[in-house]
């Protein structure tokens, strides 16, 4: 797979449109809590609003919260939010996605047991607009392949104006 020519593509065009989603949900951080082992201050994806079981899609958001300490220091004249919490960002939102494929359901139910997965590589990224504190950013994520090892994930983080902000595939290791 080329996974260059798949990151240019996918620089401008939305992988899909957040709101015409098969299943649409409202999962908030103690929802997430529940399928992914982040706690704050590193839970950085706020809400789950919607699932493509079948093309293995999902979309959440987070509120980027201009008090973040980072903001002191990257940049101090120009605050912006690091591609590094972007791509973290994105890996946990796939982590979501991955609690939905794994059991092939649409709803979060009961104490599910957390998967141990981890990220391994960014195969590539862009960053195409700045994320700037005080804005809620969107996030897509879908799965581009597979073995049961290894899994490649493409993300997006939309900014309020609906722009591409960054994205990234990135490869995560299922340890279980």
């Amino acid at each position: 797979m080329d996974y260059d020519l798949i990151l240019r593509k996918k620089r401008k065009k939305l992988i899909a449109d957040p709101e015409n989603l098969p299943v649409r949900f409202s999962y908030g951080k103690e929802d997430i809590q529940k399928i992914i082992p982040h706690r704050d201050p590193f839970l950085l994806v706020d809400k789950l609003t919607g699932l493509d079981l079948e093309k293995k899609i999902i979309t959440g958001s987070s509120y980027i919260d201009s008090e973040l300490p980072l903001f002191k220091g990257h940049f101090p004249d120009f605050p912006v939010y690091p591609g590094a919490m972007q791509l973290e960002m994105s890996g946990q939102l796939g982590l979501c996605m991955n609690y939905f494929v794994t059991n092939n359901v649409s709803e979060i139910r009961g104490t599910p047991e957390i998967a141990p997965i981890r990220a391994t590589r960014v195969v590539g990224a862009y960053y195409l607009q700045p994320v700037l504190p005080g804005t809620t950013v969107g996030i897509i994520a879908q799965l581009l392949e597979s073995d049961g090892y290894f899994a490649k994930v493409i993300s997006q983080i939309i900014t309020g104006e609906g722009k591409v902000a960054s994205v990234s595939i990135s490869e995560v290791c299922f340890l279980g």
